[in-house]
């Protein structure tokens, strides 16, 4: 059975590119047939870069992105400045495109659940909506990730979208960020995936050793 999961952050910063390559890389290395996607991303196409580096993907930037968008910007705010317009069929018929040619398709948004796709019209939540997919929320470690994930999680609930679960970026084995992680665990009843370090060195080195420590099998049992 084909499968798709989308990936969403507490905020623009969380790591959601970071998450998403991980995820592929380690379904990838465990010969699964897997594909990212990011479906609008803004100032330039460092994101699918970062997959295709990372994950040491065949697959083209095109494949695996419908709009690019040259301002660092909310995609509402950088469509206005390009007199672009996010025609939603466009993505939902390239997801379909995807989710009919592979096993598994990682779902990047982009920044939170309400950053708005087209100006008082069309938002992550409602793509995530019309993709029929549920979610991983990405969240960072530090101080401030409580009110920022638990109101992400009550968003979502909101709109009817079901989280499967959080997984933990930049975490620094501070006795502050499992306290954290615990509230966060506590508040929202959700299963915390995974904890990625905090990369002092950004090398793909250093990245892939990151990755590695994912557990493909619980990734599958708990996300898919």
């Amino acid at each position: 059975m084909r499968k798709g999961i989308f990936i969403i952050g507490t905020d623009t910063d969380a790591g959601k590119t970071f998450v998403t390559a991980g995820l592929t890389y380690a379904l990838k290395q465990n010969k699964k047939d897997v594909i990212p996607y990011k479906p609008v991303q803004s100032g330039g196409n460092g994101d699918t870069r970062f997959y295709k580096e990372i994950a040491d993907l065949d697959y083209s930037i095109e494949e695996m992105n419908t709009y690019t968008l040259k301002e660092a910007v909310s995609p509402h705010l950088a469509c206005k400045l390009e007199n672009k317009k996010i025609n939603k069929e466009l993505i939902l018929n390239h997801y379909k495109k995807l989710i009919n040619s592979h096993d598994y398709v990682i779902v990047e948004g982009a920044g939170g659940i309400v950053v708005p796709l087209v100006d008082k019209e069309y938002y992550i939540y409602d793509l995530i909506k019309d993709l029929n997919l549920e979610v991983v929320i990405v969240a960072r470690a530090g101080v401030g990730t409580i009110n920022h994930t638990v109101l992400t999680n009550e968003f979502l609930k909101t709109q009817g979208i079901k989280a499967k679960g959080i997984i933990i970026n930049q975490y620094n084995n501070k006795f502050y960020e499992d306290d954290n992680i615990k509230q966060i665990k506590e508040l929202t009843n959700l299963e915390i995936i995974h904890k990625f370090n905090k990369l002092e060195d950004f090398s793909k080195e250093s990245i892939e050793e990151e990755y590695k420590k994912i557990d493909e099998n619980k990734l599958i049992e708990l996300i898919f």
